[in-house]
């Protein structure tokens, strides 16, 4: 009988655990662009720091730059949304429309971190964030789910 009540105690924990996050399709799909674009970003940045001296670019730099339009991965997202296909990206912050972007450089431009915020009206909020490392996050607001 004890072992039974640990199981129980054991198991139902563990499967929560491995619910999945409930998104909308729409929700994802504004997800998936954001990573998609920050993955561009990050191989834009990289290609940019090789080909100009050493040192990262800061945003007005790098969209205007044939690093991030020569992207394969900027490419692979216009195909992923076609919305993309034909995307005016502005300077900073508000590089497309509903999303907002900060890329701070450090002083010598030897490493950044990126955040992508979603402005759409949500309580709970969606950011990616990136540095030099290629790494990708997301978050949202304390309060909810990831």
């Amino acid at each position: 009988m004890l072992a039974v009540l640990f199981l129980l105690a054991t198991a139902a924990p563990l499967s929560s655990q491995d619910t999945p996050a409930q998104t909308s399709d729409a929700d994802h799909a504004r997800h998936s662009v954001a990573v998609n674009l920050l993955r561009a970003i990050n191989t834009a940045e990289v290609t940019y720091k090789f080909k100009h001296g050493g040192a990262y670019a800061a945003w007005d730099a790098l969209v205007a730059s044939e690093e991030f339009h020569g992207s394969r991965v900027l490419a692979g997202l216009a195909r992923f949304d076609p919305q993309l296909v034909n995307a005016q990206f502005s300077t900073a912050p508000e590089i497309l429309p509903g999303w907002t972007l900060r890329l701070n450089l450090t002083a010598d431009a030897q490493a950044y971190d990126l955040l992508l915020q979603d402005t759409r009206v949500n309580p709970c909020g969606y950011a990616a964030i990136t540095d030099e490392r290629g790494v990708i996050w997301q978050a949202k607001t304390i309060d909810c789910e990831i």
